[in-house]
C-alpha cells in the first residue's frame, strides 16, 4: 500500500516536470528575435547595382561615331552657295569701305576630283569667315563714330524733287535722314505716307569709309569733310534695275 501511494505521488510530480520542460522550450524558441542581414551585404548589393546601372548608362550613351563624307554632287552644291555668299559679303564690303578688295578666285569645276572639291570648299569656308569678321569690325567702327564721331563721320542727306520712273511711275515726298560714315542702309519713298498700299521703292544709300555716297549700286559722288555742304542732281537704278530714280541732293557734313 506504501508503495502504492508513494507512486500516486511521484506520478503527479513527474509529470508536471515534463510539462514544465516543454513549456519552457516552447516559449524560448518563440521569443528568440529574428536575424537581420548584415549591413555590409546590403552595401555590397547596393554597390553591385549602381555600377550595374552607370555601366548601362554609359553603353547607352556611347554612340559609334561615323563621318560622313559627302558626294562629289553635294560638294559642289555646298561650293556653290559658298560662291555665292562669298559675293554677297564681298559686294558689301566693296560698297560700305569705298574700295575693292581682294577676292577668291578658285574653280567650280564638277568634274574634279573630291579630294579637290573638298580642298576649295575648306578654302572658301575661311574666306567667307574672314570676310565675316571684317563686316564685324566695320559694325563695329561705324558704332563708334556714331557715338563718337570726328569731323566728317555723320552726314545729312536730304532728298527731294525725287521722280521713279519704272512700270509704275511716282513721285515720293522729300526725304531727310542721317548717315554715318561706313553705313549702308535702305530707305522707302512711297508716293503717298497717308495712303494704305501706296506705290513704294526701296533706295539703298551708302556713305563710305572713303567720303563717297552710292544710290542703289551708283556712285554719286565723293565729298571731302573740309567743305560742308554739297548740291548737286542725281539719277541712278531702281533697286531691281527696271527703271530710275532720280532727284535733287543735298548733303551737309557735320563737324565735331
Amino acid at each position: 500500500m506504501r508503495i502504492l501511494r508513494t507512486s500516486f505521488i511521484v506520478l503527479p510530480l513527474l509529470l508536471s516536470a515534463c510539462s514544465f520542460t516543454t513549456t519552457t522550450t516552447s516559449t524560448s524558441s518563440q521569443q528568440l528575435p529574428e536575424q537581420e542581414p548584415s549591413s555590409e551585404t546590403t552595401k555590397t548589393e547596393e554597390v553591385v547595382t549602381t555600377e550595374q546601372v552607370d555601366l548601362s548608362t554609359k553603353n547607352l550613351d556611347a554612340k559609334p561615331q561615323v563621318t560622313e563624307e559627302l558626294s562629289q554632287d553635294e560638294l559642289m552644291s555646298q561650293l556653290q552657295k559658298l560662291d555665292q555668299l562669298a559675293q554677297q559679303n564681298v559686294e558689301e564690303l566693296e560698297t560700305r569701305l569705298g574700295h575693292s578688295i581682294e577676292k577668291l578666285e578658285l574653280p567650280l569645276n564638277s568634274n574634279q576630283a573630291r579630294t579637290e572639291l573638298q580642298a576649295t570648299v575648306n578654302q572658301y569656308e575661311s574666306f567667307n569667315t574672314m570676310l565675316t569678321k571684317e563686316i564685324i569690325e566695320l559694325d563695329k567702327r561705324v558704332e563708334n563714330r556714331r557715338d563718337h564721331p570726328s569731323n566728317g563721320d555723320i552726314l545729312q542727306l536730304h532728298l527731294s524733287a525725287i521722280n521713279i520712273k519704272k512700270e509704275k511711275s511716282f513721285k515720293a515726298p522729300a526725304l531727310v535722314g542721317n548717315w554715318v560714315r561706313g553705313e549702308s542702309r535702305v530707305v522707302k519713298l512711297t508716293e503717298n505716307f497717308l495712303v494704305e498700299n501706296a506705290v513704294s521703292e526701296p533706295l539703298n544709300v551708302t556713305f563710305t569709309e572713303s567720303y563717297q555716297i552710292i544710290i542703289n549700286g551708283k556712285l554719286i559722288g565723293t565729298f571731302a569733310p573740309t567743305r560742308s555742304k554739297y548740291e548737286l542732281e542725281f539719277d541712278a537704278p531702281t533697286a531691281d534695275s527696271s527703271g530710275t530714280v532720280s532727284g535733287t541732293l543735298k548733303i551737309r557734313l557735320e563737324s565735331e
